[in-house]
C-alpha cells in the first residue's frame, strides 16, 4: 500500500505527487510550492516548461516516496 504524504517532501527534486493520488502523476518541488502535474509520456520539453509553472492549488497535493526503479542519486 503506498502511503501519502501532505506537506512539503524531504528535498527539492521531482515527486510523485497528486490531487487524486495518481502514482504516475509527478510534479517538480522547488522548496516552496508544486509545479503543474507532469507525466512520463509527455515530450521532455513540454514537462520543462509544466515544471515551471506553479499549481495554482497547493493544499490538496498529496506527495508519495520516490520509486525503488528511480536513481539512488534521486533517493531522498
Amino acid at each position: 500500500m503506498t502511503t501519502w504524504h501532505k506537506g512539503p517532501p524531504p528535498s527539492i527534486g521531482w515527486w510523485p505527487a497528486s490531487k487524486v493520488r495518481d502514482p504516475k502523476c509527478l510534479r517538480w518541488w522547488n522548496g516552496a510550492a508544486w509545479s503543474l502535474d507532469c507525466y512520463s509520456d509527455m515530450r521532455t520539453e513540454t514537462a520543462e516548461g509544466r515544471a515551471g509553472f506553479k499549481a495554482l492549488v497547493q493544499d490538496n497535493i498529496k506527495w508519495t516516496d520516490r520509486p525503488a526503479s528511480w536513481p539512488e542519486r534521486s533517493r531522498t
